[in-house]
């Protein structure tokens, strides 16, 4: 079945009915989709991730009727294609590539070599917001935090729970517009610990530079897209409060740009 109101990508609802002339357990091929939840008749049948390995979810057939049946999905990245059909054995191996989930493009690497930070330093170790004030205002679009250093010296991650911009009036710069540009390292495999949780207003979230596949060295970086050049006055950030301390940065660089940085 196809999906007659359907959004490129993004979050979004989709909604369909489909007929059936005798009803019986069945499997729903969810492999063209993103990452979200499905509902048939009500029922909530399960959870998907487009990386896989389980690329089906199976629709007890209790729960179908025959006739007119109902199936809504919840989607938040967006479905390569909006179209779903049941198939006779379940998808349970298949693994896709991650590097769609990735905010780093194959090859590309962060050019800091011309760039001067506008403000640098170390962060108090420990749980809390920290809040930096720069020596003046500066305008900016693209903002860069690079992570020289952890609270414990010899570890390589990085983590950050929250981020915050100062505006020059003392108020946070709304995050509506924001966008990420780029991470050097993202953990999106053992968990989703992609750098957009830095600016998803969830503190129990985090970005995590990879450690199930490998783990990359100092420096680490994120870049944000702030939507519109604005004037920043300092920043806030918030590290992970799981009571970890693993990757809580301490020697930091932040710069600031009303260009987009160079890769």
């Amino acid at each position: 079945m196809k999906f007659k109101t359907a959004k490129a990508s993004g979050p979004a609802w989709y909604r369909a009915t489909f007929t059936l002339d005798k009803t019986g357990d069945a499997n729903i091929d969810m492999s063209k989709w993103g990452k979200g939840m499905v509902w048939i008749n009500g029922y909530n049948i399960g959870r998907y991730w487009k990386i896989g390995p389980q690329q089906s979810l199976f629709m007890p057939g209790c729960w179908l009727r025959e006739g007119e049946n109902e199936i809504i999905v919840l989607d938040l990245d967006g479905p390569s294609e909006p179209k779903i059909a049941g198939i006779a054995k379940p998808i349970l191996d298949k693994i896709n590539n991650y590097e769609s989930l990735l905010h780093r493009k194959s090859g590309e690497t962060l050019d800091l070599a011309n760039e001067a930070p506008i403000n640098s330093g170390e962060l108090a170790a420990g749980g809390g917001w920290k809040t930096i004030s720069f020596d003046k205002t500066t305008d900016a679009q693209y903002i860069c935090l690079e992570a020289i250093s952890s609270q414990k010296g010899d570890d390589p991650l990085t983590t950050l729970a929250e981020i915050e911009i100062t505006g020059e009036n003392g108020n946070m710069i709304p995050r509506t517009k924001w966008k990420l540009v780029y991470a050097d390292s993202e953990e999106v495999i053992s968990e989703n610990n992609s750098a957009t949780r830095i600016y998803d207003n969830q503190e129990s979230t985090f970005w995590h530079t990879a450690y199930s596949s490998a783990k990359p060295t100092h420096p680490h970086q994120v870049v944000i897209d702030l939507g519109e050049v604005v004037k920043i006055k300092g920043f806030r950030c918030l590290p992970r409060t799981d009571n970890s301390e693993n990757g809580m940065i301490k020697a930091y660089k932040f710069y600031a740009k009303t260009i987009p940085f160079k890769f």
